[in-house]
């Protein structure tokens, strides 16, 4: 999955990609790994989400919740960058919803 926005609080746009779109490697980008699961991304974003897996980890699936843990998993990072950062323009590869 690849996806672009523009956060708002943090005034800069972002990148993140998941899965097949983050095995090549890209300058000016971090990579966060999680339970076995990465995603890379641009620096501010990469920062973003490391401070909310360690002192937030939970993702909204929709504007009025349900509340979940926040893992790397496609579904929840594309909840999470929706409902919890905002701010998305495009999504390329995004997961069936389930």
């Amino acid at each position: 999955m690849l996806v672009t926005g523009y956060d708002d609080r943090q005034g800069c746009g972002y990148v993140v990609r998941t899965g097949p779109h983050a095995e090549a490697d890209t300058p000016g980008t971090q990579t966060v790994s999680h339970d076995g699961l990465r995603v890379v991304a641009t620096p501010e974003l990469a920062a973003m989400l490391r401070d909310a897996l360690a002192h937030r980890p939970v993702a909204l699936l929709g504007w009025s919740g349900p509340e979940v843990p926040l893992t790397l998993q496609e579904q929840t990072m594309l909840g999470w960058l929706r409902y919890n950062v905002g701010g998305v323009i495009t999504v390329e590869g995004a997961p069936e919803p389930g």
